[in-house]
């Protein structure tokens, strides 16, 4: 083992030991109660929240997929996904989040199964949207645990393996003991850890590039098609992806749930005021180091692109930074994996076994052991998709977002139209999610994308179902609707 990989790994450890410190202070401060452990108590202010919910965005598809973008398509990049998400997605935490905070609150929901079923009187719409957000859900842990493993193989030539296992196990450590409270107080620490870095690393690689006029103008003169729009981006592939990575962010099951553990009006607006800041502030340093590394390491095919940016900070930053930066890696990758664990593990545990085996969960302490139960088998299955690697991050990670924009509708008609009916949720859910697989896998729709990515014909066939069912069929009863309406704090 060279001096350089010990140090990496040194560095790394002590940032793993961090998290570990963490999770078990927040398990002692942990009541064995499910509204405790998955929803530490509803008690979050401003910084932990805005922290939480943000950190928990910043994935490997940031980390990685975004620069891995940067590095085939251009710089195009960053108006593609941050800057129409700066503008989407609060807006979105405004229109649907704080509807949904206030409803959690008053009659203690905690899924987005769990209260949408509820708005309808229907087990249906809640097993399918469960269903629904499962399926999406399961590959985009897979992109994190990806991502650890090429952060590691990249700063210290280990094994993809072993970096993958190592993320998992710590990350799931920390889940299974700290609940909720564990993974937002680690996203407090881990969001510290890669703004800081990768404000650093972002300066460190521009100086040794040349500067940052130097390695731009270099781009421009070798590959100047990644600094223009024609051929990389199309005018409507632009406009469609309003629709998947900004839309898709508030039906992220894991940034829903941790939205309703907000403590008061007051931090909902903080986290919607902020949160637009932070993302225009930490994407542009990723998106242009994925830039330059196309003309410094060229050649790279699609896949191995996903590893642009550890490739950057090995090669270009001082070795006493290299520990650092895989730490900054892994804090954005397990920010994410470890929010995606505990909500897959609470919706399992709340929406199926809750639903379907009501007295069975009735046994005081069965939901919480069963929740941790559950965290170590999404981590085994995380494991099994990240050794079989169907994609790249940014490909995966497209494919999920469309599937969470397509659940969208629902939502707002759940709050905003008192006409809509459990039938036409359901057809709005069901209908374009099945011919989701048939427009990316196959050529058999292309015809009636009219040159759009497939999210924006599914979001209209999926208005159009849920409105025209809606009209032929009959709403939940006046009590319900007004439950949802008009909550009373």
């Amino acid at each position: 083992m060279t001096e350089i990989t010990a140090d990496v790994l040194a560095i790394a450890g002590i940032y793993l030991v961090a998290l570990l410190v963490i999770g078990w202070w927040s398990y002692r401060k942990t009541l064995p109660t499910p509204e405790d452990f998955f929803m530490a108590g509803r008690a979050f202010g401003p910084v932990v929240l805005i922290f939480a919910v943000y950190a928990t965005n910043m994935t490997a598809f940031y980390m990685l997929g975004t620069p891995g973008n940067a590095y085939r398509q251009g710089i195009g990049t960053y108006g593609y996904i941050a800057f129409a998400s700066a503008l989407v997605i609060p807006a979105m935490f405004y229109l649907i989040g704080y509807r949904a905070w206030r409803v959690g609150k008053r009659y203690g929901y905690m899924t987005p199964s769990e209260l949408l079923g509820a708005r309808y009187e229907s087990p249906a719409v809640a097993l399918v949207l469960f269903v629904l957000l499962v399926f999406y859900t399961v590959p985009y842990i897979v992109t994190s645990v990806i991502g650890a493993g090429l952060a590691l193989e990249s700063l210290a030539k280990i094994p993809y393996l072993w970096g993958a296992v190592s993320v998992l196990l710590i990350t799931m450590l920390y889940t299974v003991f700290g609940g909720m409270r564990g993974t937002a107080w680690t996203s407090v620490f881990q969001g510290l850890v890669f703004i800081v870095v990768g404000l650093l690393a972002f300066v460190l690689i521009a100086n040794a590039l040349g500067g940052f006029t130097a390695i731009t103008q270099r781009v421009y003169a070798e590959r100047p098609e990644l600094l223009q729009r024609t051929g990389n981006f199309d005018p409507k592939d632009w406009f469609s992806f309003l629709f998947i990575a900004p839309l898709a962010v508030i039906a992220f099951p894991h940034v829903f749930m941790r939205i309703l553990t907000g403590r008061s009006e007051r931090t909902l607006k903080a986290l919607t005021v902020v949160y637009p800041l932070l993302f225009l502030l930490t994407w542009p340093p990723v998106i242009y180091i994925g830039l330059w590394g196309s003309v410094v390491i060229p050649g790279l095919d699609a896949r191995s692109s996903d590893a642009i940016l550890p490739m950057m900070i090995a090669r270009f930053l001082p070795p006493a930074m290299l520990g650092l930066g895989l730490a900054a890696i892994w804090a954005a990758i397990m920010s994410t994996l470890d929010a995606m664990m505990l909500t897959l593990s609470t919706m399992l545990t709340r929406d199926l076994l809750g639903r379907f085996f009501p007295g069975y969960m009735r046994e005081k302490g069965r939901e919480v052991v069963l929740g941790r139960i559950f965290i170590v088998l999404i981590a085994l299955l995380a494991l099994v998709g990240a050794v079989i690697r169907p994609g790249t991050i940014y490909d995966i990670a497209k494919f999920a977002f469309t599937g969470y924009s397509l659940t969208v509708p629902a939502m707002l008609a759940g709050f905003y139209w008192k006409r809509s009916t459990a039938w036409g949720i359901l057809a709005s859910l069901v209908i374009p999610n099945l011919l989701l697989p048939f427009y990316y896998f196959t050529p058999y729709l292309s015809w009636s994308t009219f040159g759009f990515l497939p999210v924006v014909p599914l979001l209209v066939f999926s208005l159009v179902l849920l409105v025209f069912v809606s009209l032929w069929t009959r709403p939940p009863s006046e009590q319900t609707v007004q439950r949802f309406f008009n909550p009373r704090l």
